[in-house]
């Protein structure tokens, strides 16, 4: 009797063992399953856009804030010199150009009263021509007066290349390109000051906090980082076997490791079109791995997972269990169950 009951039993193990086994097996051709499955969170690595020592921290480590929030500051005292130096700079270019301004009202003034004398030079010019022709002047007067209308015209010239050269300096919004540099010195400085505070660019849980006051930062070296709360998939590898059922809009049941007894429901958003391959970088010399295996293992195709539901207890890493499905009554039950049975499973391990 007790040899029936042992053998029973063993060839009920053996039973399960090989249908678990074709379970397994046909998996991949109809329904993939894997267990490897991770969750991951939208995390942002925030990073001072200066460089400062750290005089305040607003935020504790777990913390959930949301865009706009103070997270830390940095000492101002350079900055705040740095500002006040680019005003000093800007309105000097301003003085400046003031100046030149003036300048170009002088010069504008110079321009007509030389044109003022070129016509008197001229008009003298023609009556002397008259009275050379009548005979009433000698040659040499009329050269004379030839000469100073001349000189008359030259110096209309040379006023009008002084407002030129004045209205080079000037810019069309009559701004000198001082004045532009000037300006955006200040606008950077005012910048620069305004980001020694650093403000949350979006909603989330502060994460691996380990930000004192004191804390010499570099400009744009991460200190802090927020994981969001509602950005949530997963990452999960299947075998490439079952690259014809991992299509997108597929959907997926979902068993988390950490949350034991529950089952969760996905769709495939889309899927790698490569993985990494040493022996294609870079036209570099193939990378030959020798496999002593007589069966090699299979190849991965990393898919990513939209959950449908809210789960705010999962963190990023988090490990998962996920089977796909296909369809058909049958296979979609069978996949359901599995991972239901997966879910219970968790509690033990």
């Amino acid at each position: 009797m007790s040899d029936k009951i042992y053998r029973y039993a063993v060839y009920t193990v053996l039973g399960f063992a090989g249908l678990f086994s074709l379970f397994l097996i046909g998996s991949d051709n109809f329904a993939p399953f894997t267990t490897q499955a991770t969750v991951n969170r939208a995390i942002v690595n925030i990073a001072p856009e200066v460089s400062g020592v750290v005089t305040d921290v607003f935020v504790n480590n777990g913390q959930q804030v949301k865009a706009g929030d103070l997270l830390f500051s940095l000492d101002k005292s350079s900055y705040q010199i740095a500002l006040q130096q680019a005003d000093a700079e800007f309105q000097q270019a301003l003085e400046s150009d003031a100046a030149k301004k003036q300048e170009m009202i002088s010069a504008r003034q110079v321009l007509k009263q030389r044109e003022e004398e070129r016509e008197n030079a001229e008009v003298r010019a023609n009556r002397y021509q008259v009275l050379r022709k009548q005979g009433s002047i000698n040659q040499q007067a009329y050269d004379d007066v030839l000469t100073v209308a001349n000189i008359a015209s030259n110096a209309v010239e040379v006023a009008k290349a002084g407002i030129m050269q004045i209205q080079a300096e000037l810019s069309a919004d009559n701004q000198s390109a001082a004045v532009s540099l000037a300006e955006a010195k200040v606008a950077a400085a005012s910048l620069d000051l305004a980001n020694t505070e650093v403000r949350a660019e979006t909603r989330g849980i502060v994460s691996n906090l380990q930000l004192e006051s004191g804390t010499y930062v570099n400009k744009g070296s991460g200190v802090l980082f927020l994981v969001s709360d509602s950005q949530v998939w997963l990452n999960a590898d299947f075998n490439e076997k079952g690259v014809a059922h991992l299509t997108p809009g597929t959907q997926a049941v979902i068993s988390f490791d950490a949350l034991p007894g529950e089952t969760f429901t996905g769709q495939i958003s889309n899927r790698d079109s490569a993985v990494y391959d040493n022996t294609s970088l870079n036209n570099q010399l193939a990378n030959v791995t020798n496999d002593s295996r007589w069966i090699r293992e299979q190849q991965k195709i990393r898919n990513r997972i939209a959950i449908n539901d809210t789960i705010p207890e999962l963190i990023s890493g988090a490990k998962a269990s996920v089977m796909v499905k296909n369809g058909n009554p049958l296979v979609d039950a069978i996949a359901t169950g599995w991972i239901t049975l997966i879910s219970y499973f968790r509690y033990i391990y």
